[in-house]
């Protein structure tokens, strides 16, 4: 390991100190080896970053940094720095080649004894350094002069002579110093040189030499800035470094110059600021005058934010400096100043405080004894004639009152001298100056609307501070500044499909209500009454009506005189926007309304004597929701988790309903195909009394069916016959529509939900685990059918804030999920199973992966991403089937799937432990390559996918939980919703789906009710593959929309090409 010693021998004193303070200080980063080039890289963080390399050839050490010091001198304290930090990262541990370099760098090897050595080292180089034995003390001579350059303005210059018995001028002080900064020899004269290891500098010298040098590192203001030649006598001071200079200069006594005078010593003065003045009476007593003392003959360093008066340099705050600048050009040399009677008030109260800021004002016994001071009282009276609010200001000090619009007709105090408050003053007028205030020459005054309304409503407010105003009864009728909470009031009467509502403001006339709101809606400061009062519109109460308005989706001009009527659907909106605190009064009929919607559990309604089934609590609850929104003939989403049994919840209302309304019209209940006949078993199971059917067969049989749907109470179908037979549906009416997976019309543009939109009932419910799979679109798309015009237009949607959706929906959707309800479900415990290519598979897999690349990058590239999708995203496609198993898509093919063998190895282990198990894929042509392998293992089979029956699902279902066969294979699409399959306790995902919500609902076919056992969910991932970043992208890209639907549901919005780039690396 190298040494501190070895690193000295290197460098100059100066440099190998700095370096070292640098590393002490962290300031090296990222330090690493590179094999590839051999070299040590490193960045310091100095006045910029700076970038170290090392490296080492033949024995000879080269080093590199990109800071200027380095160009220069060939050495710098960041390369010091950073051989520090090598040293230490070069342990033993390092591999080979790196050992190698840090052998030939140091070209020895660590001792036991290294710390203690470097340890030594340190004070004995710190001994060494600071040793003055057998050195020679250098004298000094320093000059300060201050020269004016004329594009520069007044600089500060030193220079040097410098020696032992005798000084010597230093012809280049910028030359002089790079050799004391290099420690390096400088020639005067055949009779001296300066020799750092020859010549030291005494204490008094030694801080000024330090700053010297700090100056001469910051040589960038002299070479860039003044452009001045290295050959020049002086060196200039740059302002940064005069505070920390001068005062040292001053104490040593050095010589002063400027442009006139030599002084063989300056004062440096940093605290009271020496200036005297004399304000005195002129002797005719009919003038005053101003003695400005030395000030006239003083001079601003401006630079230096510094003024220098003969021999001393003062230091000034900006306030000092900013005074100073503005008084020296107008008076220009001269001593004194003459001021009249008539400007001596003025003089006195605005100029006077601000010489106080410069030293010390004086005034003779005569202006003295006539100095009066009292305290300002202003007084503004405003009046409101004809359209105009005039203003009448005056300032009182004392007796005196003072118009400021006609300063000249003020009463003066004879020989009084009037101290006033011109800051006071002036923040009056600059108030009237911002309001607009006009004079004609006789008056203040305000003659628009706006102005008017702003004055009175937002400066009047802030000027009581600093004035005592004083209004007449006609500007008093203009303020209405005690706006009343606006009151809601709703009117509903049981079995109306509509709310009265009535919006009241406090004294404001019914008739200008609707004028007022539309004044807020358009965001208008203020509404003027008939009357001529000004009614401020941002007042808290009245944003919050704006706030109704727009959760209501109204519009002023829907108000007639302050009431309108809206579907009776809004009223739970209505309340929950009334809560933001304006005044509300309802009726008794509306209050039960709201109390029914909000807490379904505490109605009342039995559950009929016919439901062959116990309910849950929680289910009884989702029954009660059903007929408290029923009661009002509103619609809504049951979004239970999977499993939690919404279609007995639904069975058990209908049942309900009809046992109350025996002569109602006919339930319909839609669902997918795969679970037409289920719903059929259920209701012959639960509710044996309701007389169901299901409409299929041919187009003849069916529409023979649905013209005698009066004979039954439910008749159930599918989404596809619905859109099929739509026509037929045209004249029929419905008690109730029942949507099963209500997804199913997530696209309003379908014409599946186009269909379902026709379908006529008095009420309508969803029922749904994932009513938003993709966006918020979706829930739309639903509520369009069981509550019409609930939302705005599509377009309009679109723009509603997502915490308002969640607000208008929340009354309609009710959602529970399983772990917060089924504390005695067993767990479900899921884990990612990753396998690897075969070298068949990998082989193809790559060649597939370049070729993919290539066309997506240039399509993107040529005709962009849109024109393109299909044609990429059937590119992903490929690359799944070939992590599934190549022969998905390649004849031919022979070899085998890392996966599949990873899988059949699962299912081995799973039926030795007596686990039964459900398999999903999206790929019916893969499940039907894993049916044939596990056959040919002896193992028995369910098959199910598309083309599977409706009749045969519902029949293998059964027989599987029954105990018949330990594995089911399931198309993913075709199965993975409304299957109860808790006679499965291990469910294997054998590829991913985009959405994870779907993959989602296929585990939840075996955790749900009825399961007992611990439910196992593998997902199979395909290592170093598209799959593998599709599952990293799922899990990114789920976002909780808990606040529109309840925790646990998820939103995974479209691929876009963002993340097409990202799955391809393109």
């Amino acid at each position: 390991m190298i040494k501190e010693s070895e690193i000295r021998v290197m460098f100059s004193n100066r440099m190998y100190q700095r370096g070292k303070r640098y590393y002490n200080q962290g300031l090296v980063h990222n330090c690493r080896y590179d094999q590839q080039d051999g070299e040590w890289h490193a960045a310091v963080l100095g006045s910029d970053i700076y970038h170290i390399s090392v490296t080492e050839k033949n024995g000879y050490i080269g080093h590199m940094c990109s800071c200027p010091a380095h160009d220069t001198f060939g050495e710098c304290k960041h390369v010091v720095a950073a051989l520090f930090k090598i040293s230490d990262m070069s342990q033993p541990t390092i591999e080979h080649a790196e050992q190698d370099f840090y052998n030939n760098l140091i070209n020895k090897q660590q001792t036991q004894f290294d710390f203690s050595s470097r340890l030594i080292d340190v004070f004995a180089d710190q001994s060494m350094s600071n040793s003055k034995w057998g050195k020679e003390r250098l004298q000094t001579e320093f000059t300060l002069k201050s020269h004016n350059r004329l594009w520069y303005g007044h600089l500060l210059e030193l220079e040097m002579k410098v020696g032992v018995e005798r000084t010597y001028v230093v012809k280049s002080l910028s030359r002089f110093l790079a050799s004391m900064y290099r420690q390096e020899e400088h020639v005067f004269t055949q009779k001296f040189s300066y020799n750092p290891s020859q010549h030291y500098f005494s204490e008094e010298d030694k801080p000024i030499i330090d700053i010297l040098l700090d100056i001469y590192e910051n040589d960038q203001f002299y070479d860039s800035h003044l452009q001045r030649p290295s050959t020049q006598k002086s060196i200039v001071i740059p302002p940064a470094f005069a505070p920390k200079l001068l005062p040292l200069l001053a104490e040593k006594g050095v010589s002063f110059e400027d442009d006139l005078r030599e002084y063989p010593s300056f004062d440096w003065i940093d605290d009271d600021v020496p200036f005297d003045f004399l304000l005195f009476q002129d002797d005719d007593q009919n003038s005053y005058k101003m003695d400005f003392g030395l000030l006239p003959q003083s001079q601003v360093l401006k630079n230096y934010g510094l003024i220098q008066k003969d021999h001393q340099i003062i230091s000034l705050d900006d306030t000092q400096r900013e005074t100073l600048e503005r008084i020296l050009p107008i008076i220009n040399q001269l001593d004194q100043v003459r001021i009249s009677k008539e400007q001596i008030d003025s003089f006195v109260s605005q100029v006077v405080p601000n010489l106080d800021q410069l030293g010390r004002v004086q005034m003779s016994d005569t202006v003295s004894e006539n100095i009066v001071d009292p305290e300002l009282v202003t007084t503004i009276h405003l009046d409101y004639v004809e359209g105009r609010l005039t203003a009448d200001i005056r300032y009182h000090y004392g007796d005196v009152s003072i118009d400021p619009m006609r300063p000249e007709e003020t009463n003066k105090l004879g020989s009084q001298i009037l101290v006033q408050d011109p800051e006071k003053e002036q923040r009056i007028m600059k108030t009237i100056e911002y309001c607009s205030f006009k004079f004609n020459g006789h008056e203040l005054y305000l003659d628009h609307e706006l102005e008017i309304f702003n004055f009175l409503f937002e400066q009047v407010p802030e000027l009581r501070a600093e004035a005592e105003i004083y209004l007449t009864d006609a500007v008093s009728k203009l303020i209405h500044d005690d706006v009343e909470y606006p009151t809601i009031s709703v009117d509903y009467e049981s079995g109306d499909n509509y709310l009265e509502v009535n919006f009241d403001i406090g004294d404001i006339n019914e008739e200008e209500i609707s004028h007022l709101i539309q004044s807020v809606v358009e965001k208008k400061r203020f509404y003027r009454l008939s009357d001529g009062t000004f009614v401020p519109l941002e007042d808290e109460s009245l944003t919050q009506m704006t706030h109704l308005l727009d959760e209501l989706n109204l519009k002023p001009n829907d108000l007639e005189n302050g009431s309108v009527q809206l579907p009776t659907y809004r009223g739970l909106q209505l309340e929950d926007a009334v809560s933001y605190g304006l005044k509300k009064q309802y009726n008794q009929a509306f209050e039960q309304l709201i109390q029914d919607i909000k807490s379904p559990n505490q109605s009342e309604a039995p559950l009929p004597s016919a439901l062959h089934a116990e309910l849950r609590d929680y289910q009884k609850t989702g029954f009660q929701w059903l007929k408290s929104l029923s009661r009002y003939r509103f619609g809504g989403i049951l979004a239970d988790d999977m499993g939690l049994g919404k279609t007995l919840q639904s069975i058990a209302f209908l049942l309900s309903e009809r046992v109350e309304n025996p002569d109602a019209k006919p339930a319909i209940v839609i669902s997918p195909a795969s679970l037409v006949y289920n719903w059929q078993a259920e209701f012959e199971k639960f509710a044996p009394t309701l007389k169901t059917h299901v409409i299929s067969g041919t187009v003849a049989e069916r529409k023979e069916l649905l013209e005698d749907i009066e004979s039954y109470d439910v008749i159930v179908t599918s989404y596809p016959l619905v859109r099929q037979d739509v026509d037929h549906y045209e004249n029929l009416k419905f008690s109730t529509l029942i949507l099963d997976e209500a997804q199913a019309i997530k696209n309003h543009l379908t014409k599946q939900a186009k269909a379902v939109r026709a379908i006529q009932a008095s009420q309508k419910f969803a029922l749904s685990g994932t009513p938003i799979e993709n966006s918020l679109d979706e829930l739309w798309s639903i509520f369009d059918v069981i509550l019409p015009k609930f939302f705005p237009n599509k377009k309009e949607f679109k723009n509603l804030p997502q915490e308002q959706v969640s607000r208008m929906s929340r009354p309609f959707i009710l959602r529970r999920i399983k772990q917060d309800v089924l504390t005695e479900l067993p767990d479900k415990i899921e884990s990612v199973q990753y396998s690897d290519l075969t070298k068949d598979q990998k082989e193809l897999y790559l060649g597939y992966l370049d070729k993919i690349k290539n066309e997506t990058a240039n399509a993107i590239s040529n005709e962009g991403f849109q024109q393109n999708r299909m044609k990429i995203l059937a590119g992903l496609t490929r690359l799944r089937q070939l992590c599934c198993h190549p022969s998905l898509f390649i004849e031919g093919y022979e070899g085998e799937s890392g996966k599949m063998n990873q899988l059949m190895d699962m299912v081995n282990s799973a039926r030795e432990n007596n686990h039964r198990i459900l398999i999903f894929s999206q790929f019916a042509s893969m499940l039907k390559i894993l049916h044939g392998a596990l056959e040919k293992e002896g193992y028995q089979v369910f098959y199910l996918d598309g083309q599977t029956p409706s009749k045969d699902r519902v029949q293998m279902v059964d027989r599987f939980n029954e105990g018949e066969k330990d594995i089911f294979l399931i198309s993913l699409r075709a199965g993975g919703t409304g299957l109860n399959l808790t006679g499965a306790d291990t469910v294997i995902l054998y590829d991913l789906w985009w959405n994870p919500a779907v993959e989602e609902q296929a585990a939840g076919r075996a955790h749900r009710i009825g399961q007992k056992q611990v439910v196992q969910v593998h997902r199979l991932v395909t290592k170093g593959t598209i799959e593998e970043k599709i599952y990293a992208l799922q899990q990114r890209k789920r976002e909780l929309i808990e606040n529109v639907i309840q925790p646990g549901e998820t939103m995974f919005n479209s691929l876009s090409e963002d993340d097409i780039r990202e799955l391809l690396n393109v």
